[in-house]
């Protein structure tokens, strides 16, 4: 997961595919090797991510993160020759 400056969102690669993310989006992030349930959340500017409904943290622009996603909570993105 990794945020794209072009548009101002956080996106996740898997391959060449991108996905987008949206606030409320359950997830799974790395830390220190282990995963932990999470959930996507935005407040105004500031996005960030709730760890098993009980610690936050803001997300850093300049990193990028592991996580694991099921397969339902993927949104494609799409881009159109027009």
């Amino acid at each position: 997961m990794a945020f794209d400056e072009n548009v101002q969102e956080w996106k996740i690669w898997i391959g060449h595919d991108v996905f987008g993310i949206s606030a409320g989006m359950d997830f799974e992030i790395c830390i220190d090797c282990y995963y932990y349930k999470a959930i996507f959340e935005k407040d105004y500017f500031d996005w960030f991510v709730t760890i098993e409904d009980d610690v936050g943290f803001s997300l850093r622009l300049v990193e990028t993160y592991k996580v694991r996603v099921q397969e339902k909570e993927l949104n494609p993105i799409v881009d159109l020759p027009f």
